[in-house]
């Protein structure tokens, strides 16, 4: 029998313990949008959980490597973390490095951006028009009369093209186009409406008094949305009681009960004489099918029954949705859903003309609580130049099916004001490398909810976040998200109103670089200690008129000095009046001697490009365009 001696025993133990703490990096998954590539890399050992990870990148075959962002380590023995500020249609070279004493690797791959959408040149036109026949040839001397008629003509690479006129019809796509060739649905010239609205409802004369404002008449159908002279919207009041009292505070609106419709106007007038638009169709456009190019529509009075939209993108991949505008849906404006990915939706106006005027418990929980656009889709789509007003969230997105939910997407540079609630709604559960930069969010309830997102990495850069009347960041549901807050600029001339504003539990939120400029309340309000682990501030720029200026755990703050001395935060933050160009205008561009000209932390990956001596603090750079700092002087205060 051989016996070993205790020191060769612990040699043999050390042995394969060195080798499960050791990182070896495995498979890289890349995943591209227009600017942007969602990293993902596998990894074995790591056992004592002590590596770090970045990322590297560079136009493919250049000679210098950028370094990027930190990786977070997500579920399955994965990192990931995104490449950001990317060009579209460009090859590049990606590299994630783990960095690890027990030993670290690395793994490389190429990908290319995808490139900026074009119109193609059809193969052919099927024109329609509101003169037209469905018995016709379809060109443009003999015209189509529906939408559908041409719908079920079209194959890929050829157009639909609408003469402006009004549609009372609805189109559900009945075959894909395929990348290369799309299905084009285009309007010929502006005027195009395609309207959800019963014909037989709009001029009716036989409204009867029921007393009180109330009018009625004869109605067999359900709908969700009715109103009146196309820009007075009625709130469904749950009935006939709740419509005679005004309910949650509404002075009007309509109910379904015995066979008739109920309608109360907000001056008492009767409806005769009116135009009632009654919504009789749940969508306008039902896109199930992959690579259409939807443009220039207004979209009206859609939505019959709860889940209706104007434009309703179900697994369906490869759609861009671009210049249309929708108005008073009873559901929402855009939406895509489902196992969709790859989609462009960008250029819209999703406005409602009531919603954002009602008392905010009207519409919560309630029929009205709609949204601009909406994401409950997967991976890799883009939402961008898009304007929501009046709806009660701007834009939101979210599932809980699977980890790719609102993955690798972004939404950037869109405007969202008037709303009732969230401007943006980031509730995506997983929100794997979501992405949302350079938005304008003015006069709202409340700016961004991250409500729950559960793994990320996420990032939220670069917004401008004004007027908000509860506060500019809402957290709860437990989110445990590692995400990524920086570079933002908060103010509100609403008095109480805080940056930051949880309702709930959360944890692992990183901010850096923002300013937060608060009037009559703290900057950061977590009074109730609805904090969890993980959350940390630093090199932010914090202004309040208040006696206190940070409240931490229920813990009242007057100083970052007694701040950091107490948690550890803002090492590198100030305080200070951020001196915006024009609150009052709406120009929250920074004045020279502001504090937080020069005064950001560098980021990676982030903030490379700046001007002067270092990055500014907040959303908007001063002193025109960018400079891109090389490689070589980047400091990294990670």
């Amino acid at each position: 029998m051989r016996f070993l001696t205790p020191l060769a025993a612990l040699v043999l133990l050390a042995a394969p313990a060195a080798a499960q703490n050791a990182s070896t990096a495995g498979a890289i998954e890349l995943y591209p949008t227009m600017q942007a590539v969602g990293v993902r890399l596998a990894y074995t050992g790591d056992a004592n959980l002590n590596a770090t990870a970045h990322i590297e990148w560079r136009v493919q075959g250049a000679a210098t490597w950028q370094i990027g962002v930190d990786m977070t380590r997500i579920t399955n023995s994965r990192w990931a973390g995104s490449v950001l500020w990317l060009d579209p249609g460009t090859a590049y070279d990606v590299r994630a490095v783990i960095t690890d004493p027990d030993g670290g690797g690395a793994t490389a791959g190429t990908v290319r951006t995808r490139p900026e959408p074009v119109a193609t040149a059809a193969t052919r036109t099927w024109w329609v028009a509101t003169d037209g026949s469905d018995a016709a040839a379809g060109d443009a001397t003999h015209p189509l009369a529906t939408l559908q008629a041409a719908a079920n003509l079209a194959q890929p690479g050829e157009e639909i093209r609408v003469r402006p006129g009004i549609y009372y019809q609805t189109l559900d796509t009945p075959r894909a186009g395929t990348a290369a060739s799309p299905i084009t649905l285009v309007a010929d010239a502006p005027g195009v409406r395609v309207d959800g609205s019963d014909p037989a409802m709009l001029q009716r004369s036989d409204w009867q008094s029921e007393g009180g404002g109330i009018y009625s008449v004869p109605y067999a159908g359900s709908t969700l949305l009715v109103c009146a002279d196309s820009l007075q919207r009625l709130y469904h009041q749950a009935d006939l009681t709740a419509l005679q009292s005004n309910g949650n505070g509404v002075a009007q609106g309509f109910t379904i009960a015995g066979g008739r419709l109920y309608a109360k106007l907000e001056d008492g007038s009767s409806p005769n004489g009116h135009v009632m638009h009654v919504a009789r169709y749940q969508d306008g456009f039902y896109i199930q099918n992959d690579d259409w190019t939807v443009g220039g529509f207004e979209m009206r009075y859609f939505g019959s029954a709860s889940g209706g939209a104007a434009i309703h993108v179900n697994n369906a991949s490869g759609t861009w949705i671009w210049g249309n505008t929708t108005l008073a849906i009873g559901g929402k404006g855009i939406w895509l859903r489902g196992n969709s990915n790859d989609n462009l939706v960008e250029r819209n106006l999703c406005v409602d003309p009531r919603i954002s005027t009602w008392p905010w418990a009207a519409g919560k929980n309630h029929d009205e609580e709609i949204q601009g656009i909406s994401a409950y889709s997967r991976r890799g789509n883009v939402i961008r130049f898009n304007t929501c007003r009046g709806t009660f969230d701007g834009i939101d997105g979210g599932d809980t099916a699977t980890e790719n939910d609102g993955a690798d997407m972004d939404i950037h540079d869109n405007y969202v004001t008037q709303v009732a609630d969230d401007a943006l709604e980031i509730e995506l559960f997983d929100g794997i490398n979501c992405r949302v930069w350079h938005n304008r969010v003015d006069n709202v309830y409340s700016g961004f909810s991250i409500s729950p997102n559960y793994v990320g990495p996420m990032y939220v850069l670069y917004n401008v976040i004004t007027n908000y009347r509860r506060g500019g960041f809402k957290f709860s549901i437990s989110s445990t998200g590692e995400t990524w807050i920086c570079h933002n600029t908060l103010a509100s001339n609403v008095s109480g109103a805080g940056c930051v504003h949880p309702s709930g539990p959360y944890s692992n939120k990183h901010f850096r670089n923002n300013v937060m400029w608060a009037t009559g309340v703290t900057t950061v309000d977590d009074a109730a200690g609805q904090s969890g682990t993980g959350c940390d501030f630093d090199g932010d720029l914090h202004y309040a008129n208040f006696f206190v200026l940070f409240r931490w755990k229920g813990i009242d703050y007057a100083t970052l000095a007694a701040l950091h001395s107490a948690t550890g935060f803002e090492t590198n933050g100030r305080t200070g009046d951020a001196l915006f160009a024009s609150a009052v205008t709406g120009d929250y561009s920074l004045l020279a001697g502001s504090p937080a000209i020069d005064a950001a932390l560098r980021m990676p990956g982030i903030n490379d490009r700046f001007n002067g001596a270092a990055p500014d603090i907040g959303a908007i750079e001063s002193g025109g365009g960018p400079d891109v700092i090389a490689p070589a002087a980047i400091r990294d205060v990670r």
